[in-house]
């Protein structure tokens, strides 16, 4: 029987226009140092920059976050890069791609803010399907954070996303990503 595989996920929440983090992007990056400094996992830093970000600063959240966990004390041998994302459904999607799909099945978990973290796990257990248990690793929420009250709002656009794809299936569901998001389309063509 194949070893279970047990990695993390820390998720962007934007850069500034400096190519900085944002302050949730900050917390969440400090939130996996903690995870992995607890747990002998790997940990993919996931997002790239918004459609509207023409990325002159050169930076991506992903590598923004993984300078960050760094700068914690974590040897970069433990950290991977998924740079294509820049929302929750590509988080997963890309990350499942480029990553998990190539390795056993086993525990992910999904550091991101108490108020994201509903919809990540739900988008993360729908893109990996039942072979994976998906599991919180949450950060607290940041003191300025505006943006619960969408929180539901943005549930029901992740349960729509996913209506008639059979959890687990990443092509559907990358399929799905190109159709709903264009930006997807545009950028990965350029």
């Amino acid at each position: 029987m194949p070893n279970k595989e047990t990695i993390a996920v820390v998720l962007g929440s934007g850069l500034a226009a400096d190519g900085s983090a944002h302050p949730v992007t900050e917390m969440r990056a400090r939130g996996a140092a903690q995870l992995l400094r607890e747990k002998p996992v790997k940990l993919i830093c996931s997002g790239s920059r918004p459609p509207d970000d023409d990325g002159t600063h050169g930076s991506t959240e992903a590598q923004v976050m993984a300078d960050i966990v760094i700068s914690e004390g974590i040897e970069s041998s433990r950290i991977m890069l998924e740079d294509q994302s820049f929302d929750s459904f590509g988080n997963a999607i890309f990350a499942a791609r480029r990553y998990l799909s190539k390795q056993p099945a086993g525990t992910l978990y999904v550091v991101t803010s108490e108020f994201h973290m509903p919809r990540a796990l739900y988008i993360f257990s729908q893109v990996l399907g039942a072979q994976w248990e998906v599991t919180a690793y949450g950060v607290p929420d940041w003191e300025n954070e505006h943006r619960q009250p969408g929180a539901p709002a943005a549930m029901m656009r992740a349960r729509a996303f996913f209506d008639g794809i059979t959890a687990g299936d990443l092509d559907a569901c990358e399929q799905k990503l190109f159709q709903v998001i264009p930006a997807y389309a545009s950028r990965l063509a350029a």
